[in-house]
């Protein structure tokens, strides 16, 4: 009888959603197009909020909220849909993040389902490789020797069965009805396309390599047009995965394809001894206070937390020591206020070159880092009108994350999830699943791909982050939440590489320290500073006003169309709020 219940409740469940899902896809609203909506910045909303960074995909979170899912089925809903709709970012080919704070419980965890190297893989692999410096480099970036073991299904199945109310099946019908319906092509999926066919042309992507990227996402080579609606061909695995949980993916016919195609027969690594090892790793919240704010964020191999961390605990310092007043009282965006933050940043920046990697292989001095004294430290060593020398920070530099997606969901009552997904670079390694249209990661380019060798970059990393058999590569995604008297207020993350950190950092300060809302917090231009190289990227906005005046600091400035693209929501007396960045055309959802 019990089971007959819960069977029928599931049916029920489904069917809500199939119906709440095809009302979206049908409706003409502007909150359910393809674009965001003019006005999302003016809504404020009652029980429940989700941005992520396409219009859609918000939907989807909140159509398994109502359907009665709670925060962490709304995220893994949206997350299978980002897979749909944007596979150039993330998807069922990559890893992630996940941090998810229970208000009831008073509890946080987080889900690690970061890709991880095959068993196969060695710290020479490609050092011995056969040709010149430039085709190993291109190995770790491009093709099956590029991809590690993907952990997207295992952490989102993991997530649903132990923290979610609802069953898998219900909240993968979003995804799966957006693959079967189609979606239409909007202003960020044409941009996409158009610079992977401009990739094309110029010969740093070859298409007689990778057809299946090209027929599959790429609109067979042409540009698409304004009507045009995209099909997802993941439609075929996301049914299985929504039929058969984490064995939908780690085994059986999908899994025979991705060895096929990944593994040593096609010059990959990737085994199915790989896939079937493949676990979540529950780990526990780094945390601090600020500003009488608990920060939650995620511990390595996110490099992001702590480097978060302890440029909130830098600025903590400078207020104490340096200012003898609050950040907020700088004018938002002078001179000064810039200077100060993007010293901070480049010493957080060099810490997190130097000591961080996967902490299951190296050890790594988290309690050291994140400590107030170890920042009170650096925060001493801040010039407040003159930057100093490269040498003054440290020597080693970050990698890269620019196929990212990140996502937030909170509700009423102060549960929030904040969750960040990549496949490493814009469509991974370029390898995709014909059978099941699986984008594959090239997260191996996040190790120090050649041990002691300069990287891309001309820079060496640090041998804390090299390859070893089931090791994580080190990550910039920094999923991090904001609690205060128990219940989450703010929730953010970003995408965009190690522009993630600092845009992540940012939209945080604009919201705790400068009051502002999500839409402005997120909309506001932005500063980079990764220590290395020795370059101030400005946004342009910010470059026209300021970009001179920063010289008289010490800075080599460098104007930049857009750093990073952020998703932030908030819970104040009023109501909740959220912002989808409009550098990435996303929209937030709420009701």
């Amino acid at each position: 009888m019990f089971l007959n219940i819960l069977s029928h409740k599931s049916y029920v469940n489904k069917m809500l959603c199939f119906m709440l899902v095809s009302a979206v896809l049908d409706s003409s609203q502007p909150g359910f197009s393809a674009d965001p909506p003019l006005d999302q910045k003016k809504r404020v909303y009652e029980q429940a909020v989700v941005a992520a960074d396409h219009p859609l995909a918000s939907a989807a979170g909140i159509v398994i909220l109502k359907a009665g899912g709670n925060v962490v089925d709304a995220a893994v809903a949206t997350s299978f849909a980002l897979s749909v709709l944007r596979p150039a970012s993330c998807g069922l080919g990559g890893g992630g993040f996940m941090v998810i704070w229970d208000a009831e419980q008073q509890k946080s965890v987080v889900i690690d389902y970061r890709e991880r190297a095959p068993a196969a893989a060695t710290p020479d692999m490609y050092a011995k490789l056969p040709g010149n410096e430039e085709q190993r480099k291109l190995a770790s970036r491009q093709g099956p020797l590029a991809i590690a073991v993907p952990g997207t299904v295992a952490g989102l199945c993991y997530a649903v069965k132990e923290y979610g109310k609802l069953d898998l099946k219900t909240v993968m019908q979003p995804a799966i009805l957006m693959a079967k319906r189609g979606v239409r092509i909007n202003d960020h999926m044409r941009s996409v396309q158009s610079s992977m066919l401009e990739r094309i042309k110029k010969g740093s992507l070859d298409s007689k390599q990778f057809p299946a990227l090209i027929d599959e996402y790429l609109n067979q080579g042409q540009p698409w047009k304004d009507q045009d609606r995209f099909f997802s061909p993941q439609l075929k695995v996301l049914e299985l995965i929504a039929e058969n949980g984490r064995a939908g993916f780690y085994e059986g016919p999908v899994a025979d394809a991705l060895v096929a195609v990944c593994g040593k027969q096609n010059g990959g690594l990737l085994t199915h001894q790989d896939l079937i090892e493949t676990q979540p790793i529950i780990r526990k919240p780094l945390t601090t206070t600020f500003n009488g704010y608990t920060i939650l964020t995620m511990p390595p191999p996110s490099s992001g937390g702590i480097a978060i961390i302890e440029s909130f605990n830098m600025i903590h310092s400078l207020e104490n020591k340096l200012l003898n007043q609050s950040f907020a009282k700088l004018e938002y965006h002078s001179p000064q206020q810039i200077h100060l933050l993007t010293e901070v940043m480049k010493h957080a920046f060099a810490d997190r070159a130097e000591y961080l990697g996967d902490m299951d292989f190296v050890p790594v001095p988290v309690e050291r880092l994140t400590n107030q004294k170890y920042a009170d430290q650096l925060a001493s060593r801040i010039d407040a009108k003159q930057t100093k020398s490269l040498k003054e920070y440290g020597r080693y530099l970050p990698p890269q994350d620019g196929g990212t997606s990140h996502l937030s969901v909170m509700d009423a009552a102060g549960n929030a999830v904040a969750c960040t997904e990549t496949i490493n670079l814009t469509f991974g390694s370029y390898v995709v699943i014909p059978e099941y249209g699986i984008v594959m990661n090239n997260e191996m380019d996040d190790f120090a791909a050649i041990s002691g060798k300069p990287n891309a970059f001309g820079l060496i990393q640090s041998k804390a982050n090299e390859i070893e058999p089931g090791k994580k590569p080190l990550s910039s995604m920094s999923p991090t939440i904001a609690v205060k008297d128990g219940k989450a207020v703010f929730s953010a993350g970003a995408s965009g590489g190690p522009r993630i950190i600092s845009s992540t950092l940012q939209v945080l300060l604009n919201m705790i320290v400068f009051g502002m809302h999500p839409e402005q917090a997120v909309e506001s231009p932005r500063i980079h500073h990764q220590w290395m190289p020795d370059d101030l990227l400005l946004e342009t906005e910010l470059f026209e006003q300021v970009g001179d005046k920063m010289k008289q600091f010490g800075h080599a400035t460098k104007k930049s169309s857009s750093l990073a693209a952020s998703q932030a929501v908030s819970r104040q007396q009023d109501g909740l709020r959220g912002h989808s960045d409009s550098r990435k055309h996303g929209a937030a959802a709420g009701y």
